[in-house]
């Protein structure tokens, strides 16, 4: 489970900035507690099952969405995708000349039902400056043990991370590359571990459309993943009677109907030529949402809404926030503009996110729990009006299109 995650110098965010998971001490009368809130452990950890983002267009929440897409590739490829002397695509806060030149920071803390863990890492695009790794178990009192630390090729390491201490002993890990990665490429258990989790925590964004679809199809080759596929496309009245793959193609089948209304057969389309982008969108993500429930993973995905109706957004995610179809606790992170799930009852306010870019182009992540709202306010009104922050100051666009000279 996620419980924070940390950027800090990448991309539009200057200033080191967390979303966190963890359920505030928050009375909240409109939301169940109950169905949103889960517990870990007996360390008395409670985390929530999902998390939103809001703010203005450029104001800085795909950044973040790529900032975990970073994390999670560079964690999981820097030891066998990158060469010694590679440069790694990785991009500080260039508005600001001091940042520009420093390396940029990311730290997650995550955890199972026995241990958390916190792991991060500052690196450039030429080298890791500092790498680090701590564990402790979910219990009460217990203390955090540092497995290792870093600075460029000096490393301090716990004699419970075998393979990693003989690793950074034989000189095996290149100055831009994890030291973590290397470690899971030679079966570290803790290394593998995290590996495991990062690969359970699928990411969705505009640069990986394509790959999404291609795991859908897929899975259509499994016949009862590929009946609940079909099941929850019908869920969303999408006119569907069948999906399936046929000489490698996907085609969906509709019902044709005479004059008087009869059914007389059914008809079969190439699905992403004749299907519109949010059939095509919602089929893509049938998959990573029936995965992520029915294993208790992670989803974050990049503007939900695109493409989707509001009601069909608002279902899938009353899906994470219950009990009865989340029984495994997967948790759900999404940016969005539809201000329609602030006004749904969908969300207490430690759950709402905003991001706004301050006059020198940096980004301020803050959650609406910051805020003293009444417990019968409307946050969508009070969000449009400017209240929260986050929304675009829009100039006097007619005059543009006023021609007459004064």
């Amino acid at each position: 489970m996620i419980i924070q995650f940390t950027i800090g110098n990448f991309l539009s965010f200057k200033e080191q900035s967390t979303l966190s998971l963890v359920a505030s001490a928050l009375k909240e009368i409109q939301v169940p507690a109950e169905d949103i809130i889960f517990n870990v452990g007996t360390a008395g950890l409670s985390l929530m099952k999902s998390a939103v983002v809001y703010g203005a267009n450029a104001s800085g929440k795909s950044n973040f969405i790529k900032a975990l897409e970073f994390f999670k590739w560079y964690v999981i490829n820097s030891s066998k995708d990158i060469q010694a002397g590679e440069r790694v695509n990785i991009e500080s806060f260039r508005l600001n000349s001091l940042t520009a030149n420093e390396p940029s920071y990311f730290e997650a803390i995550f955890c199972d039902e026995d241990n958390q863990y916190r792991y991060g890492f500052e690196a450039d695009n030429s080298l890791v400056h500092s790498e680090w790794l701590y564990q402790k178990a979910n219990k009460k009192r217990a203390k955090e043990i540092e497995l290792f630390y870093r600075e460029k090729d000096n490393f301090d390491i716990h004699t419970k991370f075998v393979v990693g201490k003989e690793l950074a002993g034989k000189r095996m890990v290149r100055a831009n590359a994890l030291l973590l990665s290397v470690a899971a490429q030679f079966n570290d258990p803790t290394a593998v571990e995290i590996m495991k989790w990062l690969n359970d925590t699928t990411i969705i964004s505009g640069s990986n459309d394509e790959k999404i679809w291609n795991t859908a199809t897929i899975q259509l080759d499994d016949i009862k993943m590929k009946q609940r596929i079909v099941e929850f496309s019908r869920y969303a009245d999408l006119g569907i009677e069948n999906i399936e793959k046929i000489d490698n193609a996907i085609v969906s089948t509709h019902t044709q109907y005479d004059e008087e209304g009869h059914e007389v057969k059914t008809i079969t389309f190439p699905f992403r030529k004749n299907e519109s982008e949010g059939t095509i969108k919602y089929f893509s993500l049938a998959y990573p949402i029936i995965d992520a429930l029915d294993n208790g993973k992670r989803l974050i995905i990049d503007e939900f809404d695109s493409k989707m109706h509001p009601l069909l957004t608002c279902r899938i995610i009353a899906l994470f926030n219950s009990k009865e179809t989340n029984p495994q606790n997967a948790q759900l992170i999404f940016t969005t503009h539809d201000t329609n799930l602030l006004s749904a009852n969908i969300f207490r306010r430690d759950q709402v996110w905003f991001t706004q870019k301050d006059r020198y182009g940096a980004t301020e992540l803050y959650s609406l729990a910051e805020y003293k709202v009444r417990n019968d306010a409307s946050f969508e009104k009070d969000y449009l009006s400017g209240k929260y922050g986050a929304i675009p100051i829009v100039a006097d666009l007619t005059r543009l299109f006023n021609t007459q000279e004064n």
